[in-house]
């Protein structure tokens, strides 16, 4: 399992950015099942099966953010899936996960006299895409050159 974490981290749903975080962590997982048999000559042997992916986000809560507490507990009633990207700002190489989600647990603590605190579970379904900005931007670019020539035809 591969675990990347850091409070400078953005966890983004569709276009809008996932605002005050103080820790967002994303989380790959393979399954192993054991293929092991007297052929192996002794050594365990694995077949790569189901890939899965989760993330999960705590920040303080501020009530005029697009994406709140009340945004997050509505995908769950609707059981709704978006879109989610996971980048690190700060990376040189511009790495950025991309996978869709249902959003799975949301709760959001108010304490006496501190701030106001929510935690965030997503888990990714379908593929989980792995690449840079440069990437995107040029998907981007391909599928709006795509929409033009199909427009001027």
């Amino acid at each position: 399992m591969a675990l990347i974490n850091a409070s400078s981290f953005l966890l983004v749903k569709d276009q809008t950015v996932i605002g005050h975080s103080k820790e967002a962590n994303i989380s790959l997982q393979l399954d192993l099942p054991d293929a092991t048999t007297k052929e192996s000559g002794g050594f365990a042997e694995y077949l790569p099966c189901i890939r899965g992916g989760s993330i999960s986000a705590s920040g303080l809560t501020d009530y005029t953010d697009t994406l709140n507490f009340k945004e997050f507990t509505s995908y769950i009633i609707t059981k709704a899936i978006n879109t989610y990207y996971f980048r690190d700002p700060d990376d040189a190489t511009g790495t950025i996960y991309r996978g869709d989600g249902f959003v799975t647990s949301v709760d959001e603590t108010a304490d006496n006299e501190t701030i106001t605190e929510f935690n965030l579970e997503i888990t990714l379904s379908g593929p989980i895409t792995v690449g840079n900005q440069n990437n995107w931007e040029n998907i981007f670019q391909f599928w709006e050159n795509i929409s033009t020539n199909w427009e001027n035809t």
